[in-house]
């Protein structure tokens, strides 16, 4: 018998549902239709502004089939984001679909790295989970870490943004708007807890991501729970001219000092076998309340006070099999048709019955095909940053847009109703 229960999350009220499968039944969905909204600091803190978003928050839909489950959110979660210190961006609906698979399988072979500064997989409210790098490297011409630093010692995120992230969820937003966590997504679990964690969302290669807690033996549901604890800590180095793999570094980063303090860069750390009770991906194998008969698992790594410690969610590659192609190409995944979608309600239905609109081809090069069941009353292309580059009042319900005058780079096509609004990704590729 599924247990339903209704949480309220910020101010409005969200049905998580566990069943017998929770790679379908574990995410936040949006049952009530609200909106995302953030507060920014206008000028000098602690003055703050509020801006309600035309978004709809957390997940909206979740369809599946045999192999894949199918997730689409705006990557907005419904708590109050923001403000932000010494961060001037602000998050923008990014319409993601996700392609978890259902059945996840270890990788054999040679192992897939995790994206080093880009997703490597989504909370359950459709908010992304980004790696342990910032895409910054120490750059001995500079003396400084940067963009296009030598990359051998590269920056650890949550030890440079970690002051950037909100008090509300722990998360912040890109230069493109891509509201993301680095490490603790604290408004998804509780610390601490006498219980086993719950599922904080899915790594690309299928396997779930945990919080911090499980249960001390790990295939002994009543041998108590106990904080997961990093098998990874910081190298005893005073100089940076060695990697941790034992190569020389050329050139040398730079001396431990007060300017550049031991844990600064991920190279700073060495895995230890047994040190922890996490692997060198950080997670195990393990019973879990979701997975009775056990499965791999991820757990976010913490210390005894709750505060996030190396490497955060996930380590330098995955456990699991998954494609290069499926990480670079996460949150533009096309959902096929057939699929079933759980509503979060006691019902399903199919996917086909409950699509109203059509882009294609997605991504588009010379123009797009917008197909709609109803003749929508207007139709607006929005580029990244928010502006409205683009807006027609269909006279069908077939319009083809001329895409040749826009540069390349993710988009969203709004469809706009009488009483709605519905909101689309488009990707022009030329």
């Amino acid at each position: 018998m599924k247990k339903i229960l209704l949480t309220i999350i910020g101010s409005s009220a969200y049905l998580l549902i566990f069943g017998q499968s929770p790679e379908i039944e574990s995410w936040v969905l949006n049952v009530n239709g609200d909106m995302a909204y953030y507060d920014f600091y206008p000028g000098p803190p602690p003055t703050t502004s509020s801006v309600q978003m035309t978004d709809s928050s957390d997940v909206k839909t979740v369809c599946y089939d045999a192999s894949d489950v199918y997730v689409r959110a705006n990557g907005l979660p419904s708590y109050n984001m923001g403000p932000w210190l010494q961060n001037p961006n602000v998050p923008i609906s990014q319409e993601w679909v996700f392609k978890i698979p259902r059945t996840p399988i270890e990788e054999a072979g040679a192992k897939t790295n995790t994206p080093f500064g880009g997703a490597l997989g989504v909370a359950i409210n459709g908010v992304v989970l980004f790696g342990y790098g910032d895409g910054k490297s120490y750059s001995s011409v500079q003396d400084a870490n940067v963009g296009n630093g030598d990359g051998n010692w590269d920056a650890d995120a949550w030890v440079s943004e970690g002051p950037t992230m909100d008090a509300s969820g722990g998360g912040h937003a890109t230069m493109t708007g891509v509201y993301h966590y680095h490490a603790t997504p604290f408004a998804l679990y509780t610390d601490p807890s006498t219980g086993h964690s719950v599922i904080i969302g899915y790594a690309f290669d299928g396997f779930p991501i945990y919080g911090p807690f499980g249960y001390t033996n790990p295939t002994n549901t009543a041998s108590g729970v106990t904080r997961m604890v990093s098998s990874y800590q910081l190298r005893s180095i005073t100089d940076r001219t060695i990697l941790p793999g034992g190569s020389n570094s050329t050139p040398p980063g730079p001396a431990v000092s007060a300017s550049f303090p031991l844990g600064t860069y991920i190279q700073d750390y060495e895995y230890v076998t047994g040190l922890g009770t996490l692997d060198e991906f950080n997670g195990r194998y393990c019973y879990t309340p979701e997975y009775p008969n056990g499965t791999y698992a991820y757990f976010l790594s913490t210390d005894n006070n709750g505060d996030p410690i190396f490497p955060y969610v996930l380590a330098d590659s995955y456990y699991g099999e998954v494609l290069q192609s499926d990480i670079q190409n996460a949150g533009n995944s096309v959902s096929p048709s057939g699929l079933t979608c759980y509503t979060g309600a006691t019902s399903v239905i199919d996917a086909d019955d409950s699509e109203v609109v059509s882009l294609y081809p997605n991504p588009a090069s010379a123009s797009v095909v917008i197909e709609t069941v109803y003749l929508a009353k207007e139709i607006q292309v929005i580029s990244i940053d928010g502006k409205i580059i683009e807006s027609i009042t269909p006279v069908t319900f077939r319009e083809e847009l001329n895409l040749e005058n826009m540069p390349n780079g993710v988009y969203l096509v709004r469809i706009l109703n009488n009483s709605s609004v519905s909101s689309h990704r488009l990707v022009i590729t030329k």
